[in-house]
């Protein structure tokens, strides 16, 4: 027997990139302060000091305005900002939806709302004659798979096994990069109640007739008593791809991206079964189009289930899955039965963590009636890995000797940079990762309580959780196993965003 002690290994040395800049000033502050003084002297110089130190008084309110930021670093001018707009799209009634013969939706359709307003459904077959659904994004050149996955849990393997998964799962990731067409992947992963129709048939399915009066009144009450304290828990992987090739003259025609991920399909599912994520296979359309039902309204799940236990396929189509009514608050997303809350993760544990750091916000919470958690990854291409490294080590750089002495935050993140450039200089993927986390009730008396529950969750999974203020329907979509790449809808210029 071997006389080693296990260790268990850690994970970390993530961190936000940032732009150089003076102190605390992004490189965008510091050109407009530069700008700002400029401006200033100028005008001391032709229209006197009067109207100069008022120009200076106001220059030092915006930058004074603009450095004092919250926790999750916005600052009140960003906030004022995301209000204004929200304020603008609420008095455009932007923020609503009624569709269905009653609303106002083209056909009298149930049509999706917001980012997939314009999303098309198609069904292909892979080579082992599955059928996949793959979802065309045309206004963006996107076209997304979601893979159906059953992982395990951590609760059965040693830890031999899962420090294999975590690497295993690396190395999937690190091959997405590798892949020129591959935009993001997400990680879905959704409790919801088990509302008990499946329990519920098997017993009157196998029921013997002979049974005695006692063994039927114990079958009843688990009929009546068991599905209210269970949950099933289901995960999915949306991979997202681009339809346009690099070199290529135009984008590919859809059947074509479809005919090229059938020859891909089988790749994907066989490198996720290794990664702790059990029996892996594509979802058809059918299937996305009752999951995607379901989470617009959630009262529908067990009536759907209903029909599956009775032989029956909902007739389900794309342009008709959508909610009948929708309200987009500043805070809650009502959307059918449902009442929905969403965050976003506005900073990853700031030091090391454990393989098992997600397993209690994964789990099923009282408080919650359907909860879902999305991992979001954009994978940097091996051709522009290095460089992007290279530019962060010398941002880094120049925030840590901008001053004669620089804060331990920006020592920080200058060494956290030196360690992912020389990570890469070895061939290790430099991926973009976020979080998305929604929480769906039935019932509004419990949204405080759902709320506290959801805070508290990633607060033990050292994540720092922001509210999706003003933006709930989309980031509620994007929560979703659809594979919807956020920043591709942002109006600002990614070069603006870096600068930032």
């Amino acid at each position: 027997m071997s006389d080693q002690i296990y260790v268990e290994p850690t994970y970390g040395n993530w961190r936000k990139p940032r732009s150089a800049g003076i102190g605390k000033f992004s490189m965008l502050e510091t050109l407009l302060l530069i700008g700002g003084l400029l401006l200033i002297v100028v005008l001391f110089r032709f229209t006197g000091p009067l109207v100069g130190a008022g120009a200076l008084v106001v220059l030092a309110l915006t930058f004074f305005s603009l450095t004092i930021k919250d926790k999750h670093g916005k600052s009140k001018v960003s906030r004022m900002v995301e209000k204004r707009a929200f304020r603008k799209g609420v008095k455009r009634r932007l923020n609503l939806l009624r569709s269905g013969p009653a609303g106002l939706t083209p056909n009298g359709s149930y049509e999706l709302p917001g980012l997939l307003a314009r999303s098309v459904l198609h069904e292909f077959e892979d080579s082992f004659e599955r059928p996949f659904a793959l979802l065309h994004m045309p206004t963006k050149d996107h076209a997304s798979i979601v893979i159906s996955v059953e992982p395990t849990g951590l609760a059965l393997d040693d830890r031999d096994n899962i420090d294999s998964y975590v690497a295993n799962w690396g190395g999937w990731l690190s091959n997405l990069s590798k892949s020129g067409d591959v935009v993001a992947a997400t990680v879905t992963v959704e409790t919801a109640p088990d509302y008990g129709v499946r329990l519920r048939h098997e017993i009157d399915m196998n029921m013997h007739e002979s049974a005695s009066a006692a063994a039927r009144e114990m079958m009843e009450e688990i009929k009546a008593t068991f599905p209210q304290q269970t949950a099933v828990t289901r995960a999915w992987v949306a991979v997202t791809f681009s339809t346009y090739r690099q070199g290529a003259d135009r984008v590919r025609p859809i059947e074509d991206v479809g005919t090229d991920l059938a020859s891909r399909m089988g790749k994907f599912t066989e490198h996720l079964e290794v990664c702790g994520a059990g029996d892996a296979r594509p979802v058809s359309a059918q299937e996305l189009c009752e999951i995607v039902r379901t989470a617009y309204d959630p009262a529908i799940g067990e009536h759907i289930d209903a029909a599956h236990i009775q032989g029956v396929t909902p007739p389900l189509s794309w342009d008709q899955i959508g909610p009948v009514a929708h309200n987009a608050g500043w805070e809650w997303y009502r959307h059918d039965s449902g009442l929905s809350k969403s965050w976003t993760m506005s900073a990853a544990p700031r030091g090391t963590v454990f393989a098992n750091v997600l397993e209690n916000l994964l789990a099923p919470s009282p408080d919650i009636d359907r909860k879902r958690v999305t991992l979001l990854y954009r994978p940097v291409s091996v051709a522009r890995a290095m460089d992007v490294a290279e530019k962060d080590v010398n941002k880094a750089s120049s925030r840590a000797t901008s001053t004669k002495k620089p804060s331990f935050q920006a020592a920080a993140e200058f060494a956290s940079a030196v360690q992912s450039a020389k990570e890469v200089a070895k061939d290790a993927a430099l991926i973009n990762f976020g979080m998305i986390i929604t929480a769906t009730i039935l019932n509004s008396d419990n949204a405080l309580a759902a709320s506290y529950e959801i805070e508290d969750l990633g607060g033990g999974a050292q994540i720092l959780l922001r509210p999706a203020y003003g933006s709930q329907d989309s980031t509620f979509a994007a929560g979703l196993p659809l594979g919807i790449v956020l920043p591709s809808y942002i109006a600002i210029p990614q070069a603006i965003r870096e600068a930032l």
